[in-house]
């Protein structure tokens, strides 16, 4: 009886490593796309975090492993000379986008200037210039990188100078010429006659752009949005012109205007499910409309955290499934001189894989508590009050029912309801870390802003804290960013209104 159950034992585990072997030569055998998915994936997530710009060195060391990887992969070199490479361009990946994380406070000023530049065209309208603050800004990011903080700081200067000359060139190059030119052929086509009041707001921007460039050289937030209205009110008073004209020459009666001005909202509201009905004016339809958008805009954020989870998630079983091929070349390997050995590392990889087992689970109920929790949090809040939504284990509450006068930072009672439920919310996840994080809209100084989110967010932390039923259980800690993150367009007053917010970030204790 033991010899056969001896006998059983051995063909058991002659069967098992002759799955292992077959699962080593699928290896070898797998394609491009899952070879190199690792390397892509930590490749894409430095150019997200901007690491090609911030940390250049350690990223082009990335780009130069990848490449070779490539070019071994093209020439069939061997799959381990291929997996090497890119085991050592993922790390390159890797430690520049954690490296850029640090950088990015460093950069701050410098990048807003970069971004203002870009805004206004200077990468195609002040070529020279632009290429000249490129080269100034890698200049400071290399030097960064080497520890020399203080040739980083000439260089990083230097930059933010030459973008706003950049995009200042730019303004006036783009902008301020073709809306002249602009406003020359529509005084030739005598646009104002059809459409004065357009017509002069037009010149009226334009005027008040020249005003604001020459009296305001260190914010061109604004003479920016000016010139880019002065453009666009110069075209519209053309077309306005054309379509007036048009109505004019077919004789079209007043109800035929009216009709075909309201065909595009009837066109837009069947696409989105309903029958736009007009006896009542626009105003309703529109109002539809603009709230069936603001669904899809809260959903797609829901649907870009859970988004964000299963990627983690999948990250994680991709690297279990690297470790268990790699652990299956090994059983290979040994397999032809140790087979006795072989089944005691057989155990022994059992045992492992059953502790990793017991992590997962462990890990799997403590986000089950966080989304249950989270869900409670969710409910908490109305659509107009605030947005709530994960990042990873954090739970971001982003107030934009919230909201100080212009320029101040003392809290209203008007706020007072909305604060309770944040402490609410907080009270759910106790003996986490809370961070009160302040941002303001662009228009205004990058310090003044600076100074004036970090007076709001301390304003809301202390607050919390004052009257916390429990001070000791949650560490609140607060934070101003000024007009850095927006999260809409600072050129609309909608968009700035959305951007002076007050963001709650709450870090469950795991």
């Amino acid at each position: 009886m033991k010899t056969i159950e001896k006998r059983k034992n051995r063909v058991a585990i002659l069967w098992c490593l002759s799955l292992l072997m077959v699962s080593t030569f699928s290896y070898a055998q797998q394609n491009k796309n899952t070879l190199f998915m690792q390397a892509n994936k930590a490749m894409l997530n430095a150019k997200v975090m901007q690491a090609d710009i911030l940390v250049p060195n350690e990223y082009n060391k990335g780009v130069d492993n990848y490449k070779d990887a490539e070019d071994y992969y093209a020439r069939e070199k061997g799959v381990e000379k291929v997996e090497e490479l890119l085991v050592k361009a993922v790390n390159y990946f890797n430690r520049s986008a954690d490296f850029s994380v640090s950088a990015k406070l460093v950069f701050a000023n410098t990048l807003n200037a970069r971004e203002d530049a870009l805004s206004a065209g200077a990468d195609k309208f002040a070529k020279e210039l632009w290429l000249e603050a490129e080269e100034d800004f890698n200049r400071a990011a290399k030097e960064l990188e080497n520890g020399d903080r203080d040739d980083s700081y000439k260089y990083s200067t230097a930059a933010i100078e030459m973008y706003r000359k950049a995009e200042l060139s730019s303004i006036k190059t783009d902008l301020l010429d073709e809306t002249r030119i602009l406003l020359e052929k529509a005084d030739e086509m005598k646009v104002d006659r059809n459409a004065p009041k357009t017509f002069k707001r037009a010149k009226s921007l334009l005027a008040e752009t020249e005003r604001e460039l020459e009296t305001n050289r260190y914010d061109m937030d604004y003479p920016r949005i000016l010139a880019k209205q002065a453009k666009y009110e110069a075209r519209h008073a053309i077309y306005l012109n054309s379509a007036i004209s048009k109505i004019d020459d077919n004789n079209m009666e007043m109800e035929e205007v009216i009709l075909s001005y309201e065909t595009p909202l009837a066109r837009i509201a069947e696409k989105i499910g309903f029958v736009a009905q007009f006896h009542e004016g626009i105003e309703k339809p529109e109002q539809e409309i603009i709230e069936h958008v603001l669904e899809l805009q809260s959903n797609n954020e829901m649907l870009i955290a859970e988004n964000f989870d299963k990627e983690i998630e999948i990250w994680h079983l991709q690297s279990t499934v690297a470790l268990l091929k790699k652990q299956n070349v090994a059983l290979n390997n040994e397999f032809r001189n140790e087979i006795d050995k072989r089944t005691d590392a057989m155990k022994a990889q059992t045992k492992e894989l059953e502790n990793e087992k017991a992590l997962l689970a462990a890990r799997i109920a403590k986000q089950a508590k966080i989304h249950d929790q989270f869900e409670t949090v969710y409910l908490i809040f109305d659509s107009t009050e605030a947005s709530v939504f994960r990042s990873g284990d954090e739970i971001i509450i982003r107030m934009h029912g919230f909201g100080f006068d212009v320029g101040k930072s003392e809290i209203e009672p008007v706020n007072f309801a909305l604060l309770t439920k944040a402490q609410d919310a907080i009270r759910i996840f106790q003996g986490s870390n809370v961070i009160v994080e302040g941002y303001t809209d662009s228009f205004g100084s990058d310090e003044a802003n600076l100074v004036l989110s970090q007076k709001r967010s301390d304003a809301v932390s202390q607050y919390l804290i004052a009257n916390s039923d429990t001070p000791d259980n949650n560490k609140i800690t607060s934070i101003g960013y000024g007009e850095n993150n927006p999260v809409a367009n600072n050129e609309t007053t909608q968009g700035r209104k959305q951007n002076r917010r007050i963001d709650i970030k709450i870090q469950p204790n795991l």
